[in-house]
């Protein structure tokens, strides 16, 4: 059986690059709509199961259309479509805590040919994301009896009794999930916060702005050159690598790299904690939390050959999507599997103990 996609967009370029860039994908039928109301008379007529939507549209726009989707047709997910400007990301972020599944980002300036290319790349990554959700509510088989725990004297993994810094990796359904976790951390935190969010140019600032305004902690998107502080929270900008390095002072700072992607990602978790796992730290922790993929199980992999690591994996049941953590704890890297309201107070019990 198909699946069926709208695309809603004012610009009737817009609506053709969109639809043939997801007509070309096998098992997909799109259909589209100019406006908002007309997007919403066509779900009440028939049966989507996606809606790619335009940010800005005249009378009635993304977020308000999103709005009514949500409230009248709850089982057809939603992606918004964006431009990337400061104004685009800010709304678009908003969104995703407004019940958009996630975002894609319209072509920059260049190449026709270049964008539609990088569209198909988008739109398919969304189907596949769609497809793991669509597995994750299925119904599920009951799962085998649990291991029995280890027996008395049996050694368990003790956190490191020198932590230097938190590392987290996170993708889709990530600005939520850092959205409950990070406001929870006190002005006092004793190490510096260096994360890597899937994510395009100018999102990730504006992600670090949203952040910012929520957090006790310093939140900003990582500047090259820059020696990590306790007290920040450091984003990786979307577009190129991040890298923690010691300068020739023997600091800890920060560096950029145009290598190729990593799991098709640019940044890369597995980048950044590579490059921690070489910086002679006495002790980490590592969370990896929502997203598709395996980005992070390598990372962990050598952080944890090179030094005292606690690793975090999100559960399953709190994942949008729950791949990341996944590749984490059936590589048997993971400390803890919590679910996501319990991740915040853990670390603050962690930190206040090391």
């Amino acid at each position: 059986m198909p699946l069926r996609l709208l695309v809603v967009d004012d610009s009737a370029l817009y609506r053709k690059i969109l639809s043939e860039a997801a007509s070309s994908l096998p098992g997909v039928e799109t259909a589209t709509a100019p406006n908002g109301a007309i997007a919403l008379s066509r779900l009440a007529a028939d049966h989507y199961d996606l809606v790619l939507l335009d940010i800005f549209m005249p009378e009635k726009n993304g977020p308000e259309v999103l709005a009514d989707i949500r409230r009248e047709h709850p089982g057809v997910a939603v992606v918004m479509v964006s431009g990337a400007t400061g104004r685009d990301a800010e709304i678009t972020l908003g969104t995703l805590s407004s019940g958009a599944m996630d975002f894609i980002a319209k072509p920059a300036a260049g190449s026709m040919e270049a964008g539609i290319t990088d569209l198909k790349a988008d739109i398919s990554r969304v189907l596949q994301l769609l497809a793991a959700k669509t597995a994750k509510t299925a119904p599920q088989p009951v799962p085998p009896a649990q291991s029995a725990p280890p027996a008395a004297g049996a050694s368990r993994p003790s956190v490191p009794p020198h932590l230097d810094i938190l590392l987290i990796g996170v993708s889709t359904g990530g600005p939520k999930a850092l959205g409950e976790i990070l406001p929870l951390l006190p002005q006092n935190f004793p190490v510096p916060v260096v994360i890597v969010q899937h994510m395009p140019p100018v999102f990730t600032r504006s992600l670090a702005e949203q952040l910012d305004r929520r957090c006790a902690l310093k939140v900003l998107e990582a500047p090259a050159g820059h020696i990590p502080k306790a007290g920040e929270i450091l984003i990786a900008p979307g577009g190129c690598h991040l890298e923690l390095f010691r300068d020739p002072s023997g600091a800890l700072a920060t560096r950029f790299s145009d290598a190729p992607p990593v799991h098709s990602c640019r940044p890369s978790v597995d980048v950044l904690f590579e490059s921690a796992a070489r910086c002679g730290l006495r002790g980490a922790v590592a969370i990896i939390l929502t997203g598709m993929g395996s980005d992070g199980a390598e990372g962990v992999r050598a952080l944890k050959n090179a030094l005292p690591v606690w690793c975090i994996a999100q559960n399953a049941e709190t994942c949008t999507v729950y791949g990341m953590p996944q590749a984490v704890v059936q590589a048997g890297l993971d400390d803890e599997c919590l679910p996501l309201e319990k991740i915040g107070p853990r670390l603050n019990q962690l930190f206040r103990a090391a």
